[in-house]
């Protein structure tokens, strides 16, 4: 497992993302590599696009404000690792492990290129695109925590 793995940029996933992609055994405790990348890849998509389903503004506003400060601290963060996003849709997890890191690359470069407004996260509510740029990172290692390769 890959718990002493940390991600502080986009850069450093991206990177992470090129070793990961010429490894051929990877082994997962819950979900697939490709279920992984297209969830990471998705939750940064909303970024731009916006959340379907955002937990409350009292909500984003104490306690999502509160694990935000807290994750930036320290510098990594720890979730469910099998939680979708709230309203989400579905992760094909019949694509292949090099289609899904392909499509997590994308994602990542089109974050890096979109120059518009970013919308909201759904708990830590509004995030500049360096906060969101370190969380996303922090969000792919919290993930990849729990592959073997």
């Amino acid at each position: 497992m890959r718990s002493d793995l940390k991600l502080l940029s986009l850069e450093a996933a991206k990177q992470e993302l090129m070793r990961l992609k010429e490894v051929e055994n990877v082994h997962t405790k819950n979900w697939s590599v490709s279920q992984i990348c297209l969830h990471c890849a998705q939750t940064i998509d909303y970024s731009i696009t916006g959340y379907p389903v955002m937990k409350p503004a009292f909500i984003r506003n104490t306690i999502g404000k509160i694990a935000f400060r807290k994750f930036m601290h320290q510098g990594y963060m720890i979730h469910d690792l099998t939680a979708p996003v709230p309203g989400g849709s579905n992760m094909d997890a019949s694509i292949s492990p090099q289609e899904s890191i392909a499509k997590l690359m994308d994602t990542i470069q089109r974050f890096k290129n979109h120059t518009g407004t970013l919308m909201p996260h759904l708990l830590f509510g509004d995030l500049t695109r360096e906060q969101y740029d370190q969380y996303f990172a922090m969000h792919i290692a919290d993930h990849f925590s729990e592959l073997d390769y």
